[in-house]
């Protein structure tokens, strides 16, 4: 009997909902806008939007993160024209720091609107990744550069990572695990707090700079460190926070966290991310859901820039700078040492050239020495072409000033001025279009140890040419290769030469060099001294010459064949 009454009075409770929807507003058929959902819908669906989630939050079922904080990168054009790759795929060492600032004061100076490391290595010296770090951030904020984890940014090589302006990744590969190790194993007490410390505060302040997380960024290198996703009760914010700050205000579930539960906190711990005793180390999914990775690209194998290239625009192949042979030999040549021993041997054996007959063995290893010191530096990108303008003027001034002209005058210190701003801009690594004013830390390091080492070139060279002068011209054979000074009988240019002699000197007029015409010298014309030049170059002296022309203030002679 229960049953029949229960059936008629659901069969009645149907009928009354038809009759109230049907009664509602637009049952007749008309289509009406649905309602908006209420803002105390439940906010664990990812389609909805919670009404306390900022504009650009992203969405999850357990909640909603903030969206990252608004960070200045250098601005890239529309297409990307200057684009250059540093492939890091050994241990990192101190040669690596090296290479690097070698190489990016080469981008510098080329003008790179992108730069690019192509990473594949497992780590090394923290010293030498700490040093690349502070050169990036420091040195080279002012160019966009992208850390590109092929397969492995690992330890320093992460750090490294950590410091560029972005981060992507293949599709296998792994970044994080940034630990300081001595000998393969771990440091502990003081020992590993020294070192621990300060690379915690570099990955908080590379953190701070390009917008990732802080509490993930510390864990890559502390394994003591335990990292949450915590949620907010009212607002259901997610975050990832080190346990350490969030201990005694937060809620803990039973099974998820040994640490002691505050019930009316006003978080919820949801999860343990990383948890104590491990290191964060990311996959590219992982990578790229913790903010780290700003995508995952993906590239056919015979091409694998191809997609990153792609990815930011870059029109036309970049110029990869590789470590072969010609670019350890480069780095060998534009080195300081080796620039002030180039310019030790150059002006020594521009010496012995001038004051040896005829041009020889010194003359073509003085401008070997020059082409060398100046080449190698345009080659890569440290010397624009108006610096070696400026050199090459200042060594015709010279040239000038020795061999046409007679004393020496303006001709010559604008050629020594030309010469010594020349080499000094040289040394400054400054883009094409900014002049060689060292403007960083390391722009004026550099500088300094050019200038010191060229300087130190320059006054040995000035020591070994007086030393040329002084010793060899009593070294039975090497006396040959140096020019005898003027006998002590022999009269000196004194107050005998005038101008008014030059003048009254005919064509045709027979005289004697006094010194050696290279081609200016003196000659002894009517029992006077007077300036002449030697017609082809060079006359030895004690040489019978003729006068074949007479300019006014310049005589030309000629050797008078005997």
């Amino acid at each position: 009997m229960f049953g029949g009454h229960d059936r008629a009075l659901t069969l009645y409770v149907v009928w009354a909902v038809a009759v109230a929807q049907a009664a509602a507003p637009g049952a007749s058929g008309a289509r009406t806008k649905p309602a908006t959902a209420p803002a105390t819908a439940p906010s664990t669906a990812p389609a909805t939007r919670p009404a306390a989630a900022p504009p650009g939050a992203r969405i999850t079922p357990d909640g909603w993160f903030a969206p990252p904080p608004k960070v200045e990168r250098p601005p890239l054009p529309k297409k990307v024209t200057a684009a250059y790759v540093l492939p890091i795929r050994e241990p990192i060492t101190q040669k690596t720091y090296e290479a690097m600032k070698r190489k990016l004061l080469t981008c510098r100076s080329k003008g790179a609107e992108l730069i690019v490391f192509d990473m594949d290595t497992w780590g090394g010296d923290a010293m030498a990744a700490l040093d690349i770090g502070r050169m990036l951030k420091a040195d080279f904020d002012d160019i966009r550069k992208v850390c590109y984890a092929r397969t492995r940014a690992i330890s320093a090589g992460a750090l490294i990572a950590m410091a560029c302006d972005e981060i992507v990744m293949a599709p296998v590969g792994k970044l994080g695990d940034c630990a300081p190790i001595s000998m393969g194993e771990l440091l502990k007490g003081v020992r590993r707090e020294k070192i621990e410390t300060v690379l915690r505060t570099e990955f908080e302040e590379s953190a701070q700079l390009h917008g990732y997380n802080r509490a993930l960024s510390v864990s890559m290198v502390s394994y003591d460190l335990e990292v949450w996703l915590v949620r907010n009760k009212k607002t259901r914010e997610l975050r990832h926070v080190l346990a350490g700050d969030f201990r005694g205000r937060t809620e803990i579930p039973p099974g998820v966290s040994e640490v002691k539960s505050n019930a009316a906190g006003q978080w919820l711990l949801l999860r343990v991310v990383v948890p104590e005793g491990k290191l964060l180390t990311m996959n590219p999914k992982r990578a790229e859901e913790y903010g780290f990775a700003a995508a995952i690209i993906k590239s056919p194998r015979t091409d694998p820039l191809a997609g990153l290239l792609a990815h930011y625009h870059v029109a036309g192949p970049p110029k990869v700078f590789e470590d072969n042979w010609s670019e350890r030999m480069v780095d060998f040549l534009t080195s300081a040492p080796v620039a002030g021993f180039l310019m030790f041997v150059g002006i020594l054996c521009f010496y012995v050239e001038v004051n040896t007959p005829g041009f020889g063995v010194a003359g073509a290893a003085a401008i070997a020495c020059f082409a060398v010191l100046v080449g190698s530096r345009y080659l890569t990108g440290l010397a624009q072409w108006w610096e070696i303008v400026l050199f090459a003027v200042g060594l015709v001034l010279i040239g000038v000033e020795i061999f046409v002209t007679p004393g020496f005058g303006v001709l010559g210190i604008s050629g020594i001025l030309c010469c010594i701003i020349g080499l000094l801009a040289m040394v400054v690594p400054n883009a094409p279009d900014k002049l060689p004013l060292p403007a960083t830390e390391i722009g004026w390091s550099i500088f300094r140890a050019g200038a010191l080492a060229l300087s130190l070139g320059f006054i040995a060279g000035l020591v070994g040419a007086a030393v040329l002068a002084r010793f060899l011209p009593n070294v039975p054979v090497a006396s040959r290769l140096i020019l005898g000074r003027r006998g002590p009988t022999e009269p000196g240019p004194g107050p005998e030469v005038q101008a008014s002699s030059v003048g009254s000197i005919a064509v045709g007029a027979l005289g004697v060099a006094t010194s050696v015409c290279r081609p200016v010298g003196q000659v002894r014309l009517h029992g006077k001294l007077v300036d002449a030049v030697a017609d082809g170059g060079f006359i030895a002296a004690g040489t019978k010459v003729k006068v074949i022309k007479n300019e006014g203030n310049r005589i030309v002679v000629t050797p008078v064949d005997t």
